[in-house]
């Protein structure tokens, strides 16, 4: 294929950096296993997913009140209640809040960053520190957070080393134990200067009124307990009902993101919150688009986050490009529904054109949130503005005479020289199922066709062969709801009576989440029906790319057990072969270079282990291995 899109240079510099696609790789790897470790401590992840869900769920659903009972505490003990409707506002009021103090020294807070406190308070002439590490560290790079939780995450020990021996003017070796010992030194100083702390919150709960704050290092501690003015900043979506669900969470988020039962540090506090007659607390509570996604039909799954960043450490594209290129303020696919509820769909549409779709983030998401579902309606909200992006999917859905013009052009250009309509050619009305072999593989790849036709044939299955309207998913990826729609009624009408044998992994995730026929089947469920056994024409060392749709509905087993039954092979089983190779459609056209980076891991897998050649089952997926 030819790229028709070019890759922003502002991606291009990161995948072209070698040191943070290392950093990535060891830190998410690290997580992975850490992760798998200490979960198991809490119970199976299943069950663990319903029960925090079930707690953000009863406090979102009860939110008015919750909060009309925590502020009539606070206030009734001394706390100031601040409540802002945006960003301007907050920062308005946490200026006000300093009282002129020339200094604030600062937890980590991703809130501070969504309002972008650094910069308005820099112009009011007030000095920012951070004083969480990894903070620190983007604060004097000028960057902005990588990741939720780790937010320098992208960075070597060694480019860390020379950061600090740059800003403390002495040569400091690549040991984060000294490097985080002469910081701490550093920081302390400003710990104790410091008329005004500033911090985050993880959780709120209602019975008792308590804020809970978890860090590794206590500094948030130290910025909420020593200056004279602290504040607190807290989204409106941090409520639970009980300490019993606050530290059920605080549970679950280190174990979900980075593998730590605990953070080092938790902190409770409650109200009154002061021991001097000159202490204040004021608690900021930001609005900022929260309470309308409560309302909103599909974007107030999103409020259910507890910023344990598990999505990204899974995330193929996170891992190529960082949080630094794959966000705005927050980061992922996660990132692009927080960025529509707090800047709207156009800053979230920027984000959202990076991620491939495939599904990965929501199989590790402790609140179950249908992340890649939630990109994919930022997409079609933006659908009228960007009009580009809603051309390339119609391409495949308008008219098969429209691809069948395009197939015919590479056919000719000697991209796909063999190239027959396989529907057109063997149109079959009546039959025992129905054989939907997808648009990609009718008309570019119809020898898979041809195959799977005789393979039916030869087990007595006599297959029915339309001229098949294509499953629409392109155009729900890329926004156009319309003509997915279309596409879908079209379908619905058609395939009702009789089982389906799906040849494309896409179209079978299209007709389980949308119509769910009768039956669907992909082949090799077909054909473990059927008791079906084969033998290799010679040995071969052989490994199995799953795609993503295939692995989106756990649908993936029969294909293992098709290929552990075939005789003269040895499979070789990674736990790689289920990570998305970087294809996913349209993607590989549109970001070709981000497509290639992506796929540079499922490669690694194939050269270490010596395949002689890999399986998978969808065309997008075959395409991308050619």
């Amino acid at each position: 294929m030819i790229p028709i899109f070019s890759t922003p240079y502002e991606i291009r510099r990161f995948l072209e950096n070698p040191e943070i696609r290392k950093a990535l790789k060891r830190a998410t790897e690290r997580f992975a296993e850490g992760r798998e470790k200490t979960l198991k401590e809490l119970g199976p992840f299943t069950e663990i997913r319903k029960r925090t869900r079930k707690i953000k769920e009863h406090a979102l659903e009860r939110a008015d009140e919750i909060w009309h009972t925590i502020i009539a505490h606070l206030e009734e003990k001394g706390a100031v209640v601040l409540e802002a409707v945006d960003a301007e506002d907050a920062c308005r009021k946490i200026y006000s809040a300093l009282e002129n103090a020339p200094l604030l020294i600062k937890g980590k807070s991703i809130t501070s960053e969504e309002i972008r406190l650094n910069a308005f308070l820099s112009s009011k002439g007030v000095e920012v520190i951070e004083t969480d590490l990894g903070e620190r560290i983007i604060q004097l790079k000028g960057e902005k957070s990588s990741h939720l939780i780790v937010p320098a995450v992208h960075n070597s020990k060694e480019e860390v080393a020379r950061l600090f021996s740059e800003y403390f003017k002495e040569e400091l070796p690549p040991d984060p134990y000294v490097i985080t010992k002469k910081v701490r030194s550093d920081l302390r100083k400003h710990f104790l200067n410091a008329k005004a702390g500033l911090t985050g919150i993880n959780v709120i709960s209602k019975k008792p009124v308590a804020f809970y704050l978890m860090t590794n290092e206590g500094n948030g501690r130290l910025c909420a307990t020593m200056p004279d003015v602290y504040i607190t900043l807290t989204g409106y979506e941090k409520i639970v009902e009980s300490t019993e669900d606050a530290l059920w969470i605080l549970r679950v988020l280190p174990r979900n993101s980075v593998g730590l039962n605990f953070g080092s540090y938790v902190s409770i506090f409650k109200a009154p919150f002061r021991w001097n007659n000159r202490r204040k607390w004021f608690v900021v509570i930001l609005d900022n688009g929260r309470k309308k996604a409560l309302k909103d039909p599909v974007l107030h799954h999103a409020l259910r986050c507890i910023r344990c960043g598990a999505c990204m450490n899974v995330c193929p594209i996170y891992k190529v490009l960082s949080g630094l290129a794959f966000s705005h303020v927050y980061m992922g696919g996660i990132g692009v529904a927080w960025t529509a509820i707090t800047e709207g769909v156009d800053k979230a549409y920027e984000v959202a054109t990076l991620c491939t779709g495939c599904g990965s983030c929501n199989e590790v998401c402790p609140v179950e949130i249908p992340i890649s579902h939630l990109v994919e309606e930022v997409r079609s909200r933006a659908e009228k503005k960007h009009v580009l992006e809603a051309k390339a999917p119609t391409i495949t859905i308008k008219r098969h005479s429209i691809f069948n013009s395009l197939a015919e052009a590479a056919k000719i250009a000697g991209v796909y020289p063999n190239r027959n309509s396989f529907t057109y050619t063997h149109y079959n009305p009546d039959g025992d199922v129905y054989l939907y072999v997808g648009c990609v593989i009718d008309h570019l790849m119809p020898e898979i066709a041809e195959d799977a036709y005789e393979l039916l044939k030869r087990l007595g299955i006599n297959p029915i062969v339309l001229k098949e309207e294509c499953c629409g998913l392109p155009a729900r990826v890329y926004g156009d709801k319309q003509k997915y729609t279309k596409a879908m009624l079209k379908n619905q009408n058609i395939y009702r009576d009789k089982p389906v044998v799906f040849l494309c992994d896409t179209c079978l995730s299209t007709f389980l989440e949308y119509l769910n026929p009768p039956q669907a089947l992909t082949l090799a469920e077909l054909l473990l029906q059927k008791n079906v056994r084969f033998r290799a024409r010679e040995k071969l060392k052989v490994a199995v790319h799953i795609p993503c749709h295939l692995k989106i509905h756990n649908r993936e087993e029969a294909l293992i057990k098709v290929l552990e039954r075939v005789e003269g092979i040895e499979l070789v089983r990674d736990p790689r072969e289920r990570e998305c190779c970087g294809g996913a459609g349209l993607y590989r056209i549109k970001m070709p270079e981000v497509s290639s980076a992506v796929f540079e891991e499922k490669l690694a897998m194939l050269q270490e282990n010596n395949c002689d050649l890999v399986v998978t089952t969808c065309p997008s997926c075959i395409e991308q291995f050619k």
